[in-house]
């Protein structure tokens, strides 16, 4: 039985992949028109706000949004690279992160909500499944049915076994 919570992170450099790649787009978008033959103003006009026109004007303020975004996500991402939790187990039950349904965008906030709970009642079963093709995955199995669990195919095997055998331990005491 498990006496204590237990947590289990996304691998930090995952994180710190995607917040350098977001950083290196922000500052390729801010710093790719500069010409330093140009006068300063030219090259203010190119990294912050064009003022030469409406259109001019509407496009850099759109392209100065994706430009803060993708510097403030790339620094999010690094910041909080060890802090992602994706799985945790507890006297109640077994907590998991699901990837969200729905549109493409809102899988982008995979990480943002609360985790999933299942309480050791209502858990049938739980089993590892390693093959070539998809890899090592966890597969639930509830009252509604077997799913795997996608979003924890990033922890490593000896996690994965570990919850397993956690789970399983909890399965045969109740």
């Amino acid at each position: 039985m498990i006496q204590e919570t237990k947590s289990y992170y996304l691998p930090p450099y995952r994180s710190v992949i995607v917040g350098i790649i977001l950083l290196l787009m922000g500052l390729g978008i801010t710093f790719g028109g500069i010409d330093l033959h140009q006068n300063f103003w030219y090259n203010f006009q190119i990294i912050v706000l064009s003022f030469d026109g409406i259109p001019g004007f509407i496009f850099s303020l759109i392209l100065l949004i994706f430009k803060a975004g993708f510097l403030a996500g790339g620094y999010l991402y690094i910041r909080y690279a060890d802090g992602v939790e994706r799985a945790r187990l507890d006297e109640q039950g077994f907590y998991y992160r699901e990837i969200p349904k729905g549109a493409r965008l809102s899988k982008l906030g995979i990480d943002t909500g609360a985790l999933t709970f299942s309480s050791y009642q209502a858990i049938r079963d739980i089993d590892y499944k390693k093959n070539s093709w998809t890899g090592s995955q966890l597969i639930l199995t509830l009252d509604s049915g077997p799913f795997p669990l996608v979003a924890l195919g990033v922890l490593k095997d000896e996690e994965k076994l570990e919850i397993v055998a956690a789970v399983k331990s909890h399965l045969k005491a109740k």
